[in-house]
């Protein structure tokens, strides 16, 4: 750590199918300009001097493929690669246990694997807002909803219309006090599997949680449209 400051992990979350995607291979390796998502993200993340290691989850069978690509590619802050489980909730805990044995940790992070466009700068807004202010247990890298939003029953019939003042977008990564989300992680399967992102299990368990400004490059990666528009990005940053 050299005195830097809180000591910082992340949990890559790369063992979905993506079956929107329809692809040869996993979403995770489709190559973005050339090279593997997955990687990018990888690279992208270790690049940052706030974050100190890795933890990579993939699917079972794909554990040791990752292991040498990521060995071969040098990606020095990945300190394990472990399996997912059947539901993203259920990877993020198999993720989790793996870095607690790797070391301790002040801060824990969740970042999928298909964002691979994620910034240093974005990074060190959300650890400079947990280091600032300790009462908080977590932020939320999010963008302001541009959108009208509508509320609706089971039926598709309108039933409301939020302030969209107060509405958020949530991103990833998602970083908390290693102890509130190792404890938000420690709830039964049938929490876990119902949960649509991490904050929302800190929530449940009442931690304080703050919004930080993110960026809309920081896209995730779900179809071919969503790819383009990375390859978009990416080529007007190399200009």
């Amino acid at each position: 750590m050299d005195g830097r400051g809180l000591s910082f992990a992340l949990v890559v979350t790369a063992a979905g199918q993506g079956v929107r995607f329809d692809a040869s291979v996993p979403k995770q390796f489709v190559p973005l300009l050339g090279i593997p998502m997955l990687e990018r993200t990888l690279s992208a993340l270790s690049s940052c001097e706030q974050v100190d290691a890795l933890t990579v989850v993939v699917n079972s069978e794909e554990v040791e493929y990752c292991r040498r690509e990521i060995a071969g590619e040098q990606i020095e802050k990945v300190v394990v690669v472990t399996a997912g489980g059947d539901e993203r909730s259920l990877s993020v805990r198999n993720g989790l246990r793996a870095l607690a044995a790797s070391g301790s940790w002040d801060l824990v992070g969740v970042h999928d694997g298909a964002r691979p466009l994620v910034t240093c700068e974005e990074i060190g807004r959300a650890v400079d807002a947990l280091e600032e202010d300790g009462s908080l247990e977590g932020v939320v890298l999010a963008v302001p909803s541009t959108d009208t939003i509508k509320t609706v029953d089971d039926e598709g019939f309108i039933t409301g219309t939020p302030d969209r003042r107060y509405l958020w977008r949530a991103q990833t990564p998602q970083i908390f006090r290693w102890q509130a989300l190792t404890d938000a992680y420690g709830q039964s399967e049938e929490v876990l599997i119902q949960a649509t992102d991490d904050a929302s299990l800190v929530e449940r368990l009442g931690g304080k949680l703050k919004v930080v400004l993110g960026s809309t490059d920081n896209l995730k990666i779900t179809d071919r449209s969503d790819l383009r528009h990375a390859e978009h990005i990416l080529a007007e940053r190399r200009e």
